[in-house]
């Protein structure tokens, strides 16, 4: 992926050493120790789906490299795995609380409209 930087919901075509090809979904990216990381969910129209592979489903998380002008995945080891997973549900957790909060001021907003609605209806 020459001169493009990935992002979440892109849609990639993976090429191996062996020439297989596999397609995947970008979950999501995060910066680790100064290192970009992919999450990507397979295609579920790949064919070892069909195959009933449940492993087949899960996420893959890659680093990304920049290698002549473009952008490569690497596999990670199991360790910088863990720490990538680590910081991605911590980064999540984040996010959920943020969403719950503008939630709460949502309603909170809408609990204070209805009020004055009330007001203006009895006065």
């Amino acid at each position: 992926m020459p001169d493009q930087n990935l992002t979440d919901e892109d849609v990639i075509t993976l090429v191996y050493d062996d020439g297989q090809e596999e397609t995947f979904t970008v979950l999501d990216t995060i910066e680790l120790d100064g290192k970009t990381y992919a999450v990507l969910l397979p295609d579920v129209s790949d064919s070892q789906v069909a195959n009933d592979d449940e492993d087949y489903l899960e996420e893959r998380i890659f680093r990304v490299e920049h290698e002549n002008g473009e952008e490569i995945l690497v596999d990670v080891d199991d360790d910088e795995y863990e720490r990538v997973v680590d910081a991605l549900d911590e980064a999540w957790a984040e996010e959920m609380e943020a969403m719950d909060e503008d939630d709460d001021a949502d309603s909170t907003e809408d609990e204070e409209d209805e009020e004055e609605d009330e007001e203006d209806d009895e006065g």
